[in-house]
């Protein structure tokens, strides 16, 4: 958490002392085929079907109780990041919008397709730091927690890279992704699984 905390700040300190079309056309400025294909790959970690793929595959392997966690924190951040964008902060315009009105001037990735409106908060970095926080609390491991920390941040980074959001979209997002894993850990922790306890045990 704090080394999020710092990484989070400096993002917001950037996005508060540059405009976003040229924070958004630094942060574009390191293309490279490699990087191309690498983040491209990584996008899709933020994606609902790897959500339900890992909560499916942790509910088999290391139990029910991780597989039910993880799809709820998948479900309910997903929600609340579709609440946000389409009735709160609709007008949010992604970065095509302002590339094809000539204000932003970046390289794009062939092959994704691009999308218009709806840009804020990151609905792929809300997923995917909901579950990476969320694995994060099932191992208790710092080691493991600065592994997920990286994954986040790089998929993260893809939707920048890739123009289907602007810095403060994923900034959001990581934080709506982070809360909502929290207060499901705890609300579980604190309320649901004592009452299951109790049930098995009559």
């Amino acid at each position: 958490m704090l080394v999020f905390g710092i990484i989070w700040l400096f993002g917001l300190f950037f996005t508060y002392t540059v405009s976003k079309t040229d924070l958004h056309t630094y942060l574009n400025s390191f293309h490279s085929p490699f990087f191309d294909l690498f983040f491209q790959g990584i996008t899709f970690l933020g994606d609902g079907i790897f959500a339900l793929l890992l909560a499916i595959l942790f509910f088999f392997i290391r139990g029910r109780k991780e597989g039910i966690l993880l799809l709820l924190t998948f479900i309910i951040s997903a929600l609340l990041a579709q609440l946000l964008k389409n009735f709160v902060f609709y007008e949010e315009m992604r970065p095509l919008f302002y590339i094809q009105a000539g204000e932003l001037k970046v390289n794009t990735v062939q092959g994704i397709k691009m999308h218009l409106n709806h840009s804020f908060p990151s609905g792929h970095t809300t997923t995917i730091f909901a579950l990476c926080s969320m694995v994060s609390m099932f191992f208790n491991s710092k080691r493991i927690g600065l592994l997920l920390l990286g994954i986040a941040v790089f998929t993260a980074f893809s939707r920048i890279y890739l123009s289907q959001h602007f810095l403060q979209d994923t900034l959001a997002g990581s934080i709506l992704g982070i809360s909502t894993s929290i207060l499901i850990w705890w609300v579980w922790d604190k309320k649901l699984d004592k009452k299951l306890n109790k049930s098995i045990e009559k």
